[in-house]
């Protein structure tokens, strides 16, 4: 249950049919839908299908380099077409061509997260990039995983025994696990032995949350407290037994001074996390909303 969104508005339609289109098997989310219907949050008239036919064209217009023929999104590709092929053929038209690009420059704008955006300025933040590659590459007939690095994402994909790993945020470029292993060294600044699951497929649903809690860092970020709300309902839908996201969700609730809703939040914490380090400072604040709630009757 939600009380982000007003009823029967677009953003409370959206957040519905987000809500349906996440309930069932992981592998068949259909994740450029999913990211529209969270940016229809933002942008309440906002045309899916236009997104959705950008991002078929772009989908077409790899095909036509690659000499395929045919409607529709394919199970599998020719037998004489490779990944690398097809790899090289996507970085032509997303990257030669479209000149998409990774935001450097303005990188903490919630525009990075949204796909539309990302379509429109052709810029974003790794995460949203990888999603487009890996949406484009699907409506060609290659399955791409998101693979969440620490404080990084990029796309991998199985080829002949081995996984090929696809960094969107730079422009598509292709690096070995060698590389990959190097970079995360170079950004947790650490020699420590990596984690052999940090280079393996996320869930769909993994990525799904780890793009909202992008957007939901920004809006707390800028203390806007409306629009982390409805992030938080989103992250819920996805992870509803996530003690972090109730309690992130109650603390929001007190901000905007909607007290029955943190209490119910913070509360829900308290039991689903006994030991959390900040058990005492959630108890205190929820003796602190009883006290208000009772001036208040």
């Amino acid at each position: 249950m939600t009380e982000a969104f007003p009823n029967d508005t677009p953003q409370q339609r959206a957040f519905r049919a987000f809500e349906t289109l996440v309930a069932g098997e992981d592998t068949a989310i259909d994740l450029s839908l999913a990211a529209l219907l969270i940016a229809n949050l933002e942008y309440p008239e906002l045309n899916i299908a236009h997104y959705m036919a950008q991002l078929d064209s772009l989908a077409d217009r790899v095909r036509v380099l690659l000499g395929l023929s045919g409607t529709g999104i394919p199970d599998q590709l020719p037998v004489n077409i490779d990944v690398p092929t097809v790899i090289a053929a996507m970085n032509t038209v997303l990257f030669d061509q479209e000149q998409f690009h990774g935001n450097t420059e303005d990188y903490y704008n919630s525009s990075n997260s949204f796909l539309n955006d990302v379509l429109e300025r052709h810029t974003g933040i790794p995460i949203a990039l990888s999603l487009l590659y890996m949406e484009v590459g699907r409506r060609v007939g290659v399955w791409f995983d998101g693979i969440g690095l620490p404080f990084h994402f990029v796309v991998g994909c199985r080829f002949q025994q081995n996984r090929i790993y696809i960094d969107p945020f730079e422009s598509g470029r292709v690096l070995s696990v060698q590389e990959c292993r190097k970079r995360v060294h170079q950004m947790i600044g650490k020699k420590d032995k990596i984690p052999a699951q940090w280079f393996e497929p996320v869930s769909r649903k993994y990525l799904l949350i780890r793009m909202l809690n992008n957007l939901k860092h920004i809006y707390l970020h800028n203390e806007d407290y409306a629009r982390a709300l409805r992030i938080c309902d989103c992250i819920l839908v996805l992870a509803p037994r996530s003690p972090q996201e109730r309690r992130d969700r109650g603390i929001i609730y007190l901000q905007l001074k909607r007290y029955g809703q943190a209490l119910r939040d913070l509360a829900a914490y308290l039991q689903l996390a006994p030991q959390a380090e900040d058990h005492d400072e959630i108890q205190r604040q929820v003796k602190i909303i009883r006290q208000i709630m009772a001036l208040m009757n």
